[in-house]
């Protein structure tokens, strides 16, 4: 696996070394490191006491320090890699060797698998507590990383993935439905929450809603069924199943919608809203006859998803300092182009939001 993220602290040749990290006080090792004055410091000491929040997070807060200065620096003092999380190359059979739960609960994600060795980031590479309890989890020696805590929070959501679920609820539809569909049976369940169909549905959206997802596909092949997400453009594979459901996803999704069960031989368009973990998500469903039957395709609109900042879209520093010089400027045009749910009306969203704010 390329570890052309990781970025050694030490020396151009330095591996991380397993072992229990020391006992050091954060504040004192940004001062070593020159990041902030003896005075933030003490004025930060005294913010925690009347706060009760962390040194990191008060210091990121009050604008004193930035998470990558602050992993950074951590990174130097412990001769441990500093991590970027935005272009890692994740290998998922790597992530999962530490529980969803145990990884949020201790902020930490399974980076590399060395033979004897696992690389592990860690959002407070001085944590020792959760250093502890992460070796006695995965039962290996660790190696820790240092990482942004934003980007690693960011990542739980897109990495921990329902494909096991959805897998597992498209095998229950199938034995549900046996050799035949009986769409007047599926027609009367359609206020059953308990259905294999709803339960299907239901944990695809979360699953899309839950990695960001713009768009759903349901593709009926002569292979099986195949449903893919699109996620910052890129068409992902959330699941494969038997192409005998894919019938009985396209007619709930038509009753869903108030289009016409019985008309199989045109396309049809329709939209009707969800809620998915407290959020009302708009959804433009199309369906459209294919050779191996219906196949629909979702556009997610999320109504909980306000505009974002410029800086919150991943634009390298200089072409994000350019496309501010141009957006001030009094005349003229910006052209946005891409494919399908690469983030046109996002970005033009994020540059008005920023030009009224100015």
């Amino acid at each position: 696996m390329s570890t052309a993220d990781v970025q050694p602290q030490a020396s151009p040749t330095a591996a991380p070394r397993p072992g229990r990290p020391q006992p050091q006080r954060l504040g004192d090792v940004l001062v070593q490191q020159k990041l902030i004055s003896q005075e933030q410091l003490q004025e930060t000491l005294a913010m925690q006491r009347r706060t009760g929040k962390k040194v990191g997070r008060l210091l990121i807060e009050s604008g004193v320090i930035t998470e990558e200065l602050l992993a950074n620096g951590l990174a130097r003092q412990m001769r441990i890699p500093f991590v970027s999380l935005k272009t890692f190359p994740f290998r998922a059979e790597v992530i999962k060797l530490l529980p969803e739960a145990s990884a949020r609960r201790y902020r930490a994600l399974v980076l590399e698998d060395r033979g004897d060795t696992l690389l592990v980031a860690l959002a407070d590479p001085l944590d020792i507590f959760a250093f502890d309890e992460v070796s006695r989890i995965l039962k290996r020696n660790i190696a820790i990383a240092a990482v942004p805590e934003s980007q690693l929070t960011a990542v739980f959501d897109r990495l921990y993935r329902r494909t096991e679920e959805i897998s597992g609820f498209a095998r229950a539809l199938e034995r549900d439905l046996g050799d035949a569909v009986d769409f007047g049976e599926l027609t009367a369940s359609a206020g059953i929450e308990g259905a294999p169909v709803v339960r299907l549905l239901q944990s695809m959206f979360e699953d899309a809603i839950q990695v960001g997802a713009s768009d759903v596909h349901i593709e009926p092949l002569e292979a099986g069924l195949q449903i893919r997400v699109r996620v910052d453009g890129v068409l992902q594979k959330q699941t494969q199943a038997d192409k005998r459901i894919a019938n009985a996803l396209a007619q709930r999704l038509k009753l869903m919608a108030g289009l016409d069960i019985s008309e199989k031989r045109l396309p049809q368009d329709g939209r009707f809203s969800v809620r998915v973990k407290e959020q009302t998500i708009d959804v433009r469903l199309s369906t459209l006859p294919t050779t191996y039957g219906e196949s629909a395709v979702m556009r997610l609109l999320n109504h909980g998803t306000g505009p974002r900042r410029l800086e919150e879209l991943g634009m390298p520093d200089a072409i994000l300092t350019r496309f501010r010089e141009v957006l001030s400027r009094s005349s003229g045009l910006v052209l946005v182009t891409g494919p399908t749910g690469s983030g046109k009306s996002t970005t033009l969203y994020a540059a008005l939001a920023e030009v009224n704010a100015n």
